[in-house]
């Protein structure tokens, strides 16, 4: 990627993480703010932290937390590791999946990753990481980010309603050791397999990014195509994605009868962005037991379940019906024909009586 495309992927991304909200129900007025105080070796005019390092360098990252309500608050201040979700952004988890795939998890160069701040109203406190590069030496970038959330006061969660609304605020961070070009992203298929995804079913297939490099204006077009046949039955296409260094992206592509049949698949899978065109294939067998299982969890298969259900039930009850109605009318008969019978005796035991009269 050219050097100006690849600071207006990072930076349009660490912007968007500078001031997120986290909101369940309405939204709410900023209870707190972020601000990083950027140190001498911060190497762009962002918002973010934006480091040069090198592997003996041992420095705090302070962040500046004011709160403009007028309570006191407590702030889950947090170190965390990037990752690459199945949407297609570069997202920040506490686990630890970078040295998975060759590479640091950022978090394991923070010496306090999980601070609980109180800020009294309209106060103002730092928060410091203290970061150790603890002698690592990397070619490319690693990628991390500082989370600080607004805890819940104590029996808060379950005193109000749904409409409660956290505030959360993430601040991005990037480590560098050279300025100079980063390392070409190298991407490989791990497996694809039939899974549930979204209640419908879709072949999951996972793509490695083992290089300390993120890149984005990732174009995805993946296809199914039954084997030995040129019959499409399903696909996923996108735009933009983004990629995280050393990382996974989960691809899912759905077949069009959002159930799957048992047999055998074959996925093409092509990604391209200004970084480069990779072009994966796969086969994938479905067995009958495990396309069983994948559709009952399905919109499509569960409904179709239910119907059958139905179906069974209905049948079930006209059949007792039925076996009612034939237990009534043969009982019925056999009473008619004992007071037949009833009837008969008595007309004998008086033709009877009257002859002998």
């Amino acid at each position: 990627m050219k050097k100006p495309i690849k600071c207006f992927v990072l930076i349009s991304f660490f912007i968007s993480l500078c001031c997120v909200t986290k909101v369940t129900g309405h939204a709410q007025t900023t209870r707190f703010t972020v601000t990083p105080e950027l140190p001498q070796n911060q190497v762009s005019d962002v918002t973010y932290f934006d480091l040069l390092v090198n592997h003996e360098t041992e420095q705090n990252l302070t962040v500046a937390l004011h709160n403009t309500s007028s309570e006191t608050l407590t702030i889950q201040a947090s170190a965390l590791n990037s990752y690459t979700a199945a949407t297609g952004i570069i997202a920040y988890q506490a686990a630890e999946t970078a040295e998975d795939f060759g590479g640091v998890s950022f978090t394991t160069l923070i010496k306090k990753p999980n601070q609980m701040i109180q800020l009294e109203p309209g106060g103002t406190r730092q928060v410091v990481f203290p970061l150790s590069m603890n002698d690592k030496r990397f070619t490319g970038e690693i990628l991390g980010a500082f989370s600080f959330e607004e805890e819940q006061k104590e029996g808060q969660e379950a005193e109000e309603t749904s409409l409660t609304s956290t505030y959360k605020i993430v601040q991005g961070v990037r480590l560098r050791q050279q300025l100079d070009a980063l390392p070409d992203p190298e991407l490989s298929l791990i497996e694809s397999e039939a899974v549930e995804k979204d209640g419908i079913a879709s072949l999951k297939s996972r793509i490695e990014n083992d290089q300390p490099v993120a890149f984005g204006k990732i174009a995805v077009k993946t296809v199914i195509r039954e084997q030995d046949s040129d019959s499409v039955v399903g696909g996923f296409t996108a735009e933009s994605f983004q990629f995280g260094p050393n990382s996974t992206l989960d691809l899912y592509s759905a077949f069009d009868e959002e159930i799957v049949e048992p047999g055998t698949y074959h996925i093409q899978i092509e990604l391209s962005a200004p970084r480069g065109t990779w072009v994966f294939e796969d086969s994938v067998t479905v067995s009958r037991p495990e396309a069983e299982t994948i559709n009952r969890k399905t919109i499509v298969g569960s409904g179709s379940l239910h119907s059958n259900r139905w179906v069974y039930i209905v049948a079930v009850v006209i059949l007792l019906l039925i076996s009612s109605l034939l237990l009534l009318m043969y009982l019925r008969r056999k009473n008619q024909r004992k007071q037949q019978s009833r009837n008969e005796k008595t007309s004998f035991k008086y033709l009877i009586k009257q002859s002998g009269g």
